[in-house]
């Protein structure tokens, strides 16, 4: 085993040999771990670039406004000094409040937050373009450290010069390849889903969803734990086979394309965790031999939070064949299913909320049994899908839709904690933040504000 204190690569397939002499599929696990927690895991880093852009628009008149500029006071309190920080907020007018500065003693930034009040529409996309262009300038220096819009919204971007989602998402590809990444929060039951989701994709940040203003703390402390723990940003998985094996990347990762290799995005890696990624190998007979054949090679870039390359080692795949009876008596590894159990999961919650879209709740009913029967022995997905089941019950179509959605992304991206096969679900209650499994996404499990008493 590799030493905890270095960054590790780890591949694992479904089964620990091939079938001798035929075509076959494999499924593999791409395991990428941070070291543990210690003191030479936290070298000096680069000071951290946030911009708060919040909604004001009528619809977050009252607690809704109120949670989220508490959500905002606590990432402020949280950053160091010497961070640099902008706050932005939106309706059908957009204001900058603080231009992004270092945070210092943090009054100016209470004070503009006392002053905000909610009225208007909702021009989502003129807030988000106010907090890039707030970090643009920083973005691109290496000691700058991580540079993210963290974007909350309760609606619809209905206002404008931009309101298409794509359009909208496209930007945020573009300003993550220039070194600006996004996070999404959206609030409620009715914010456009998929333009929150996607933004975060395709912006290479996080998207995250409370049904309530009391359920925005948790996902916000989330996210905040995530960056103070960083390890890894701009990580990047890149995979190559030899003739005669084809990849196929099961979880929905962007893909990059690189001097012609095809480099999978992974999330953000912070200490003590693992980014991962399963993969199908298509293999040709003629490599399924005794003798044993080579038939993946992964290699990992990523860049610390000081903006210094990190030395990921490359890992290999080699497998032998042998008779398929003896195969079969092979156990398969528990971690690759568990994982593959996830994958098929979250494509069968994606077809739940596309006949929520069509009100076909009996086809929700049927779709929601088959998963419970087929994932019996996955506590985690079994949780999952019995919200959802009991969300199914009251036919609301939009909280269904956003629960189905973002339990979808998250069983196909999350990051897990690196010895998560001999642990439990009631053990990750003491977990880092980032590596809890919750069965509700948009609910509060854990904690919800400061002073509430942990679940």
């Amino acid at each position: 085993m590799p030493s905890s204190n270095q960054p590790t690569v780890l591949i694992t397939p479904l089964k620990q040999a091939l079938i001798a002499g035929v075509a076959q599929k494999l499924p593999v696990l791409v395991r990428i771990q941070a070291p543990d927690a210690g003191p030479a895991t936290h070298p000096a880093r680069g000071r951290h670039h946030l911009a708060l852009v919040i909604d004001r628009s009528g619809s977050m008149s009252g607690a809704p406004l109120a949670e989220a500029l508490r959500c905002a006071s606590d990432i402020v309190t949280r950053l160091e000094p010497t961070d640099q920080a902008a706050l932005v907020v939106f309706d059908n007018d957009v204001d900058t409040l603080v231009p992004a500065r270092p945070v210092g003693d943090r009054s100016a930034f209470y004070a503009a937050l006392a002053q905000v009040h909610a009225g208007g529409s909702t021009d989502l996309h003129g807030g988000w373009r106010a907090g890039v262009e707030a970090l643009q300038a920083v973005a691109s220096v290496r000691e700058a450290g991580l540079a993210r819009v963290i974007l909350l919204s309760d609606g619809n971007a209905n206002v404008g010069e931009i309101t298409e989602p794509n359009a909208i998402a496209a930007l945020c590809a573009d300003a993550a390849a220039h070194g600006v990444t996004t996070s999404t929060y959206g609030l409620g039951r009715s914010f456009n889903e998929e333009l929150m989701v996607e933004m975060a994709k395709k912006g290479q940040g996080n998207p995250y969803y409370g049904e309530t203003a009391a359920d925005l703390f948790e996902p916000f402390a989330e996210e905040f734990d995530l960056i103070a723990n960083l390890h890894a940003r701009r990580l990047r998985l890149l995979l190559s086979a030899p003739p005669g094996v084809s990849i196929t990347l099961r979880n929905e990762y962007p893909i990059e394309e690189r001097e012609g290799f095809r480099a999978i995005v992974l999330p953000d890696l912070p200490i003590g965790a693992e980014a991962w990624a399963l993969v199908e190998l298509d293999i040709a007979a003629g490599l399924a031999l005794e003798s044993g054949s080579k038939l993946l090679q992964a290699g990992v870039t990523g860049i610390a939070p000081d903006g210094v390359p990190i030395a990921f080692p490359d890992a290999t795949l080699a497998l032998k064949a042998v008779a398929a009876s003896a195969w079969e008596a092979l156990p398969p590894d528990a971690l690759v299913q568990a994982r593959q159990a996830e994958i098929e999961a979250a494509a069968l919650l994606a077809m739940a909320r596309e006949a929520a879209a069509h009100g076909d709740w009996n086809a929700i009913q049927r779709l929601l049994a088959e998963a419970r029967q087929r994932f019996a022995t996955h506590p985690w997905v079994i949780g999952v899908l019995e919200h959802l089941a009991a969300l199914a019950q009251s036919e609301d179509a939009a909280r269904f839709r956003k629960e189905a959605m973002y339990s979808s992304r998250r069983m196909a991206h999350r990051l897990s904690s690196k010895d998560e096969a001999h642990g439990s679900l009631a053990a990750e209650a003491s977990a880092p933040s980032f590596l809890r499994r919750k069965t509700a996404q948009g609910q509060a499990q854990f904690r919800k504000r400061p002073g509430d008493e942990t679940k």
